[in-house]
């Protein structure tokens, strides 16, 4: 990774300055690619926030303690008025003792009470007994109040909702770390085959150069032995042709390198204008490779197989939270009151609880939440063993491509011996006055297809391989191949 940065920051001061060449491997382009690719970086941060989601989680677990605060104003004081009551007390009292006082007097000979005598007396006695009891009437809320409540809940039992939640969490953890490996392995994979292609272009570049003066010397050679009338000017014209056929052919391929170069740098994302010279290049190297070992490492090492087991555990985790639903739930509760002054006399200031909820019916939506996760699951399950079916066709058409392209390069060896061959021969006899410039140019064209030929199935051979490795699940190990060629061509 600090390679690859000092080669960012050369790259940036060769696209300032204009400098000579940089020159870059297989392996450096890879390594800057996955510091530089804005989908790492996005990919990347989704994992962080996974990881602070996942410890979110635990969060559940805890207490939950807050603050509850309030300013009220009401139209009147909340009060209480019994005066009514007290009255009929005083009245019922009053009567009674001024009948006590009448029964008093004729008891003592003296006369009894008439109407208005019993009616001055009972309001005095009234009056004294109103003097002597209290007001029946009391405000115990004022129009103007304010609360502060601290409040706390402590979840005990949900059904398994939290435990759910935690290991859904954990799931989407592990899935968000395996879709991050999978980018990389998928652009591994590009970098690779980007490289590769840069190399085959180049490579028929100088092909197609060497043709190119070929055909130019033969078109020379052509107009000499006109001059001294020894062929047909028929036989020049033919070389005349060639040769602009070879130079659109090079013009085409050159501004092709052109667009692979264009597409390499994009991956790296480092300047268009820097100018670079991979250093690595394609020569042939057996590799001893068994397919069925190739299946059973992407069966446990394959990033979407195993995003495919993070989802399926994750789908139990939905299944087990939606039947928390049929199961009670308990927490504990408390509150404590910061202003007492404001209470009434019918407000505690502190209070402690346990609080149950056991779910009876709602309209089944619960029921049916639970088939909807139950489906889910087995989903998933079909997913997974579809992939691993996708897979090991990808495996196995990997696997093919790079025994076929090896097999093709081999026996275009002993092609492209018999095409320098007769090539050399029929521009002997050429030069001699025995063969035809159309002769010389079949065998230069014939020459050069099976150049091209063998450039491209060693192409073919490396990024089957490179792919193969991608499928299986663990590019590294392309790197084991890629070595033992860098040493080979050595």
């Amino acid at each position: 990774m600090h390679r690859s940065k000092i080669l960012l920051t050369l790259f940036f001061i060769a696209g300032i300055l204009k400098a000579q060449y940089l020159e870059i491997s297989l392996r450096e382009s890879i390594e800057l690619a996955l510091e530089n690719s804005f989908t790492v970086k996005k990919y990347e941060s989704r994992l962080k926030s996974k990881q602070a989601e996942e410890k979110k989680t635990w969060g559940n677990f805890l207490p939950s303690v807050s603050v509850e605060a309030s300013y009220t104003h009401l139209n009147d004081d909340m009060s209480i008025n019994l005066n009514p009551i007290k009255d009929a007390i005083i009245s019922l009292e009053a009567a009674s003792q001024t009948e006590l006082q009448n029964i008093y007097n004729i008891l003592n000979g003296l006369p009894a009470f008439n109407d208005a005598q019993k009616s001055a007396v009972r309001t005095q006695i009234a009056s004294g007994l109103n003097s002597l009891l209290p007001p029946f009437s009391m405000t115990f809320k004022k129009q103007d109040f304010k609360t502060a409540t601290l409040v706390g809940y402590q979840p005990i039992f949900l059904g398994g909702k939290l435990l759910a939640a935690k290991n859904y969490a954990s799931s989407e953890l592990k899935s968000a770390e395996l879709e991050l490996e999978s980018v990389k392995n998928q652009l591994c994979y590009k970098v690779a085959d980007a490289y590769f292609q840069v190399i085959l272009i180049e490579e028929i570049v100088k092909t197609r150069q060497s043709v190119l003066e070929g055909i130019r010397q033969h078109k020379e050679d052509a107009w000499k032995l006109y001059k001294e009338g020894l062929i047909s000017y028929n036989n020049y014209l033919r070389a005349e042709v060639a040769l602009a056929d070879a130079e659109t052919n090079l013009l085409n391929d050159k501004n092709n390198l052109e667009l692979a170069l264009i597409n390499f740098k994009q991956l790296l994302n480092i300047p268009q204008n820097a100018e670079i010279r991979l250093t690595d290049s394609l020569s042939y190297n057996d590799t001893d490779l068994r397919i069925d070992e190739l299946k059973a490492e992407a069966f446990n090492k394959q990033p979407l197989l195993n995003i495919i087991r993070t989802k399926k555990d994750a789908a139990r985790q939905n299944y087990n939270l939606a039947r928390s639903e049929f199961l009670p739930k308990l927490l504990a509760f408390g509150k404590y009151e910061m202003y007492p002054e404001y209470l009434s006399s019918l407000e505690p200031r502190w209070a402690v609880g346990l609080q149950l909820n056991i779910n009876l019916f709602n309209g089944f939506r619960s029921y049916l939440d639970l088939q909807k996760a139950s489906y889910l699951e087995s989903e998933v399950e079909q997913t997974m063993n579809e992939s691993f079916q996708q897979i090991n066709l990808w495996i196995t058409k990997s696997y093919t491509e790079a025994n076929n392209a090896s097999e093709r390069f081999k026996k275009l060896e002993t092609d492209m011996k018999l095409a320098q061959e007769n090539l050399r021969q029929n521009e002997k006899r050429f030069l001699n006055g025995m063969g035809t410039s159309l002769e010389v140019v079949d065998a230069r064209l014939s020459l050069e297809k099976v150049e091209l030929e063998r450039t491209a199935s060693l192409y073919q051979y490396y990024k089957s391989l490179a792919e193969l490795f991608y499928a299986s699940g663990d590019f590294d190990k392309f790197f084991d191949v890629w070595k033992n060629q860098e040493l080979s061509h050595e």
